[in-house]
Formats: C-alpha cells, sequence, structure tokens
C-alpha cells in the first residue's frame, strides 16, 4: 500500500508543472592570463536581464577596448593586450531591469587579467603608420578651457564640470564655440561656428583621450523665444519648433506647413498615411518628431522603423497575439513594445503601418540580423489552435491516467481486503 501511494504521488508530481521565477544574474568569464599583442575574449554572461550595459578596463595601456549597449543576451567583448601589466575588466549595468520582476539591476561585475610578455620595444603598422604596442597611451579626457564668445558661462568652466548654460536674445542664430584639451594627443570635437534657435539647444563638446575614451562637455545655450508655443503631453512639457533647418524630413514625406494656436509652424506631411508631423523640443533641448491632429490639437509620438526596402511608422497593436508576451527591446535606438514567445526568443512582433503602401499589418524582426518582413498573422492563429488542440489532447489524457491509477488503487484495496476476509 505504501509504495503504490509513493508511486502515485511520483507520477501526479511529473503530470503537475510547478512553474518558477528566476532572479536575474550577471557575470564575467575570461582567460586569467593573456600575452602581449593577442586579442583577450571577455564573456559577459547575461541571465534574465535586459537593458544598457558598460563594460570597461581600469588601464587601456594594459588592455584597450570598451563597449556599451543594450543587451538582453550574453555578449562577447574584445580587448587587446598592449603590454605587460594588469588589468581589471568590469561590466556596470547603466540601465537595467530583471525580465520577470521588472526590479532594477545595479550590481556590476569585474575580473582581473594579467598581461605579460612582450619584453623591449615590439611595434606594429597600420594604415601606413607605425603603432608601439606597448607605448603607455595618455586617459586624460579632460578640457583645459571652454567658452563662448561673447557669452560667460553658468557656472564658471571647471575641467571636472561638464554641463554649462548660457542665455542668448531672440535674434542670435549661431554661436562661436571654443575648447582646448588638456594633454595635447587628445582630440576635441564639436567647436566653432555652431547653430542655434528658439529654445533650448544641447551643443556637446566631445574630447577623445590618446587611449580612445571619451567625455562630452555640454553647454546648454537657450535662446529666447518671445511667442513660444507649448505643449503638454501627459507629463511633459515641450515647445513647437517654429524654424525648418532645425528638422530633418523623415522618408516619404514632404515639407509643408500647418498652423497651431494662429501661428504657421513647418511640418511634414505623407499622402499615404495622412499623417501631419510636427517637431517638438523638450526641456532639454532634444528633438523629436508627433504626429499632430488638428481637428483636436492632439500630439502623439512618431516612431518610424526603417529598414532596407522597409520603412513603418510603429502602432500600439489593439490585442496581444496568443502565446506571446509583451517586451520593451531597443530597435534602431528607439524603446519599441514587442511581442516573444520568451524573452530569449530572437523573433519579435511588431504592429506598424508601411509607409510606402498604407498597410497596417504584423511584422517580423529579428533582432540578431536587425531585419524586417511582413508576417502572417493568420498563420499564428492557426498554430495557436493546434497548440491547444494538443494542450487539451494532453490534459484529457493526463485526466485519464490519474483516474486510471485511482480505480486501480481502489480494486487493489478490495482485493488485499477480500484476501484478508
Amino acid at each position: 500500500m505504501k509504495r503504490l501511494s509513493q508511486v502515485l504521488l511520483s507520477i501526479v508530481l511529473f503530470l503537475v508543472f510547478i512553474p518558477t521565477i528566476k532572479a536575474g544574474s550577471l557575470s564575467l568569464s575570461a582567460s586569467s592570463s593573456a600575452s602581449v599583442n593577442s586579442a583577450v575574449k571577455v564573456r559577459v554572461n547575461i541571465n534574465n536581464l535586459a537593458g544598457r550595459f558598460r563594460v570597461t578596463s581600469s588601464d587601456n595601456s594594459v588592455l584597450a577596448g570598451s563597449a556599451e549597449d543594450f543587451w538582453e543576451s550574453s555578449q562577447t567583448v574584445i580587448f587587446t593586450a598592449k603590454k605587460s601589466g594588469r588589468a581589471t575588466i568590469t561590466v556596470t549595468p547603466i540601465d537595467v531591469a530583471d525580465y520577470d520582476s521588472g526590479a532594477s539591476y545595479t550590481s556590476s561585475r569585474s575580473v582581473t587579467i594579467n598581461v605579460s610578455g612582450g619584453g623591449g620595444s615590439s611595434s606594429t603598422k597600420s594604415n601606413n603608420k607605425t603603432v608601439d604596442i606597448n607605448k603607455t597611451y595618455s586617459s586624460n579626457n579632460s578640457l583645459s578651457s571652454l567658452s563662448v564668445e561673447g557669452y560667460d558661462l553658468d557656472p564658471t568652466f571647471d575641467k571636472e564640470k561638464t554641463e554649462y548654460k548660457i542665455e542668448l536674445d531672440s535674434d542670435v542664430k549661431s554661436i562661436n564655440v571654443k575648447a582646448s584639451a588638456e594633454d595635447e594627443n587628445a582630440t576635441v570635437k564639436g567647436t566653432g561656428e555652431v547653430s542655434v534657435s528658439e529654445g533650448m539647444n544641447n551643443i556637446k563638446i566631445t574630447v577623445v583621450a590618446e587611449n580612445g575614451n571619451e567625455k562630452v562637455y555640454t553647454i546648454i545655450a537657450n535662446v529666447e523665444d518671445k511667442n513660444p508655443i507649448k505643449v503638454k503631453i501627459g507629463k511633459k512639457k515641450y515647445t513647437v519648433v517654429k524654424n525648418i533647418d532645425d528638422l530633418k524630413v523623415p522618408d516619404n514625406y514632404t515639407k509643408t506647413t500647418v498652423k497651431i494656436n494662429d501661428n504657421e509652424v513647418p511640418a511634414f506631411t505623407n499622402e499615404i498615411t495622412g499623417y501631419i508631423l510636427v517637431g517638438l523640443k523638450d526641456n532639454k533641448g532634444n528633438i523629436s518628431l508627433f504626429i499632430y491632429n488638428p481637428s483636436n490639437g492632439k500630439f502623439s509620438k512618431y516612431q518610424e522603423l526603417s529598414f532596407d526596402g522597409v520603412s513603418i511608422q510603429y502602432l500600439k497593436a489593439k490585442k496581444i497575439p496568443k502565446c506571446y508576451k509583451k517586451y520593451i527591446i531597443k530597435i534602431n535606438d528607439q524603446n519599441i513594445t514587442v511581442y516573444k514567445k520568451n524573452k530569449k526568443d530572437t523573433y519579435a512582433l511588431v504592429y506598424g503601418m508601411n509607409l510606402n503602401n498604407g498597410d497596417i499589418n504584423w511584422y517580423s524582426y529579428d533582432t540578431k540580423e536587425n531585419t524586417l518582413q511582413r508576417y502572417n498573422i493568420k498563420d499564428l492563429d492557426k498554430l495557436s489552435i493546434l497548440n491547444n488542440k494538443y494542450l487539451i489532447t494532453i490534459i484529457i489524457l493526463s485526466v485519464s491516467s490519474l483516474l486510471l491509477l485511482f480505480f486501480m488503487l481502489i480494486l487493489m484495496l478490495k482485493i488485499r481486503n477480500h484476501k484478508r476476509s
């Protein structure tokens, strides 16, 4: 009797699936040693996490390289061993969350690698330029000076501070940005004559150190707008862009104008979609295109996804496909809601309108190849129906098996009692 009960219990546990939620984890794996002038592979092991990760070396003169991107699966980052020494590779979560719980993940991980060999002077040639692989490259990416001709920065320049503000009159169209690197071997980008427009303008000055490390200084130039057109979308506030030179014409759209608050502002239109696009600037100076509806004065975010031969406007799906779950992933540097069977699936469904013909369809997005193609949702529905039939069949067979075992147990008990009597 006891043995039969154990067998019955084992079968029941086998037939019943108990789901478990695995917490996200992050780790690094690499060889503990390497030789000078070799490529060092560092594996970033990502489990049940998604977001932006940054991988850096503590000493680029020993191990040179870095990476920063949106990842949702394990990745390999290549570093170059330049000279003997020791360097620590660190992966830092920038904006990462657990896939299942949605909780923020902030724990960084490190691995230390010893580089040996290459004694004496050694060099290699690249693009006809001799590069000393044992040279110590400077990591200094600071400015020694930063100014805007005719204006005072707020606060006063300090190489450790990376953000400054200036106030400009409404008639100012450009400013002259001047900057010098603290290290003569560093490169400075973003200086010279810079165009500005009404409202906030983010001007980026990038300093690239000799070893490739970058630092970005930002000047927020606020050009007075005597008659700003304010817009509020949700909790965010925007200003309508009134200068066409600040906007880039999207593919399949033509320039036009539209009236907002009795002001003629630049816009773009598409005969196929019927959309009217207007530029809006946030309080940090970032400009984005929004779909404007003149009949009710409302705005909605315009998110175009362009691939080879295919351009679609992302739309919110009214119905989630069966057997699929909702995820948010990066596509062309945009946060897009997609639908996948599970978080590790490399294919995702995206809902959108084809900007070439106006058709609204589901599209299959390949996260590995970054490609998009039309998807027949009817095939998905047929597959879901077939899967449901299989599931019902499995349930019926499982219940039948349990009932059979139950009746066998009763029968054996009756036989046992009969023998005793």
